[in-house]
């Protein structure tokens, strides 16, 4: 019995060992995101080769976690690809009645705010841009004054280096010019700033055969891992009834018991039938 024991602890120790091994330290990217924004980082990382998972935070939202080993790619990544996307705020939540008194002049500047927050996320919208944002001049000019001053606007847009975004700056502009009072078209800058491609990611995932089964690179050796669990407690099984007299002893002691047993129940069934 206490072989028998010794041979339970030693299959829970090997199988304790062989999770810790398998349970790789895995660090959260990002946190309190929104499904949309945890799909899209998600996205971003098996396309570029950077295993990760989405997991649910309950109300805190989702979360998107890697391999710690993997952290300083996985951010660099995300960086290179200005994800997750920036949140902007709308007119109503600028001028929301929080507030007793407001003057003029924070109407004034919450109002460009609001409209140069809400081009932004128009064009953020664009494919190929990752990154959008558009500064607005209302000059306050004097209605008796002979001089005015014109509006102007700049736009910065940062987008995929794979992609000719010089063919969308004609409707950049037009859609800026229509969206602010007295804007002109020449007074309208469009800045196109390419980003930076990393030479680790790939637009496909990578992807090799285990068995036949197509799967991640980083995933093989758990595979392996997994495959060997069982066999490696076969093996420790048998090594152990080999090397152990006792217990080799014990279950052939028991096999006898039990066909002794088996024999005297018979004889004592046909002496009964014949009786």
């Amino acid at each position: 019995m206490r072989n028998f024991r010794f041979l339970t602890n030693a299959n829970k120790l090997l199988l304790v060992a062989l999770l810790l091994i398998l349970s790789s330290s895995k660090e959260a990217v990002y946190t309190q995101l929104s499904e949309r924004e945890a799909n899209d980082v998600l996205l971003t990382l098996l396309k570029g080769g950077v295993e990760a998972d989405k997991r649910s935070d309950g109300e805190k939202g989702f979360s998107v976690v890697v391999d710690s080993s993997k952290m300083a790619l996985a951010i660099e990544l995300l960086k290179a690809n200005a994800q997750p996307e920036e949140s902007y705020k709308t007119m109503g939540d600028l001028f929301a009645r929080n507030q007793l008194i407001s003057t003029p002049t924070e109407e004034r500047v919450r109002f460009i705010f609001g409209v140069e927050q809400e081009l932004s996320s128009t064009l953020s919208r664009i494919d190929g841009v990752l990154v959008a944002r558009v500064h607005i001049v209302l000059p306050a000019n004097d209605p008796l004054a002979n001089d005015v001053k014109p509006a102007s606007a700049s736009v910065f847009l940062k987008h995929r280096a794979d992609m000719n975004m010089q063919v969308i700056v004609p409707a950049v502009k037009d859609m800026v010019v229509r969206s602010v009072e007295g804007l002109a078209a020449d007074h309208v800058a469009v800045t196109l700033f390419p980003a930076t491609l990393m030479s680790t990611a790939s637009h496909d995932a990578p992807i090799t055969r285990f068995f036949g089964a197509l799967v991640s690179p980083a995933s093989v050796s758990t595979l392996w891992i997994m495959l060997a669990i069982p066999w490696s407690l076969v093996v420790l099984l048998s090594l152990f009834l080999i090397f152990s007299p006792r217990v080799r002893g014990s279950i052939f002691s028991n096999s006898k018991f039990n066909l002794n047993k088996t024999d005297t129940t018979r004889s004592v069934s046909k002496n009964s039938t014949l009786r």
